[in-house]
């Protein structure tokens, strides 16, 4: 370093002085140093040197990635487009199944709902049906039982006309089911009225007579 010093034409004095200000420095350096402080570099040569070797280390390695690194924008472009593209498949994809599914699940419901007013509607007409069966059936029924008690009683009102006990009872079973039904349909009756008043006076006629047909045959005895 003294050589170095001289060829820039420095005193020998003022080289040697300059030799031990940097070795001073050095040393006040690497004490800091030892310390655990921060020491500049213009305390600590082998610093820029150890930085100097690691930016050459670098650079070193950067010169190796560089081709690598050429190809990373392409690569990336690449990745992009792809993201892109699987995105709007995906999104395209999905809506287009999303709608599909929801306009089959309105469609059922709406099917759901036009079975379920159809079920409806043909029950209220089977129930309108069958009231209206039940309303004849019990229609014809009444009838029946009126016309029995009315044609018997046009039977005795002639007094010549032979009859049993039995159907004087069987008229009175007929009666009694028949009011029984009246009543129960909250309905009126008033048209076997005078018809089951004869038959009742016939009866008793023929009780105290004792004309009826086992009675004048002799069944009895």
């Amino acid at each position: 370093m003294i050589q170095y010093i001289e060829y820039l034409g420095l005193p020998t004095c003022i080289a040697i002085g300059l030799v031990g200000l940097f070795l001073f420095m050095q040393v006040v350096g690497e004490f800091l140093e030892f310390k655990g402080k921060v020491v500049p570099e213009v305390l600590k040569v082998r610093k820029i040197f150890a930085r100097r070797r690691k930016e050459k280390e670098n650079m070193r390695k950067m010169a190796e990635l560089y081709p690598f690194l050429q190809k990373v924008p392409a690569t990336l472009d690449s990745v992009q487009k792809l993201l892109s593209n699987v995105d709007a498949h995906y999104s395209h994809d999905n809506i287009t199944m999303r709608d599909t599914w929801m306009s089959n699940v309105n469609q059922r419901l709406d099917d759901a709902e036009k079975a379920r007013d159809e079920n409806r509607q043909c029950i209220q007409n089977l129930e309108a049906k069958l009231d209206k069966n039940n309303e004849d059936t019990l229609s014809l029924l009444i009838d029946s039982k009126r016309n029995t008690i009315i044609n018997f009683a046009d039977l005795v009102i002639d007094e010549n006309k032979p009859v049993t006990r039995e159907q004087f009872h069987r008229i009175f079973k007929l009666y009694k089911e028949y009011e029984d039904i009246i009543k129960k349909n909250n309905m009126t009756n008033g048209e076997v009225d005078i018809a089951i008043r004869i038959i009742k006076e016939s009866y008793e006629k023929h009780m105290r007579h004792h004309s009826f047909v086992e009675d004048i045959r002799g069944y009895n005895i």
